[in-house]
């Protein structure tokens, strides 16, 4: 039984019909060509949580098996190509051997967060308000706020500093806010 993967729940029986039309709104979001609102909206329609002023890119691709999964803050940017892996199924035969990295599910993208070209971002990661990952960055674990991750495995090479975006750069960080 090499290479049997288990089925979800959302794609059986009744499910079934929804699950063909996420994937149908999927590859129409990953590359029609639309404006980026429009693109966010097809997002929103297979049950990915998308905020406001959100910018996805074209071919971007984000967990088909389970949208409902992600969740995407205001004024995020995901250029292209970047790929959100909410969830993993591991073949029968490695289950028990990957069980642990089975149970990490759902990803989260903070406020003004940025995701640069070919970024992949890993089950059971939140990348954190105004962090950077860039080009071709492997996530596969938390990133801190206003952090830059680079590299594979992702790794934070740096922290920003200076002015916060869209505010003030002398106000605190809302984490100093009461």
């Amino acid at each position: 039984m090499m290479g049997r993967i288990p089925r979800s729940e959302k794609s059986r029986g009744r499910r079934l019909p929804r699950a063909i039309l996420n994937r149908f709104l999927h590859c129409g979001a990953r590359y029609l060509p639309m404006f980026p609102a429009m693109r966010a909206a097809l997002h929103r329609w297979r049950g990915v949580k998308v905020g406001k002023r959100v910018f996805i890119g074209s071919e971007v691709f984000i967990d088909d098996a389970e949208p409902d999964l992600v969740v995407i803050e205001d004024d995020v940017t995901i250029i292209a190509r970047a790929a959100l892996l909410a969830h993993a199924y591991y073949p029968e035969h490695l289950q028990p051997y990957l069980a642990e990295a089975a149970g990490r599910r759902g990803i989260t993208i903070r406020r003004g967060a940025y995701l640069g070209f070919g970024a992949i971002v890993m089950p059971g990661v939140t990348v954190g308000e105004e962090a950077v990952v860039g080009a071709g960055a492997v996530v596969t674990r938390d990133v801190p706020p206003r952090a830059v991750v680079v590299g594979v495995p992702g790794k934070v090479v740096r922290m920003l500093d200076g002015p916060r975006a869209g505010g003030d750069p002398k106000a605190p960080a809302p984490a100093d806010q009461p």
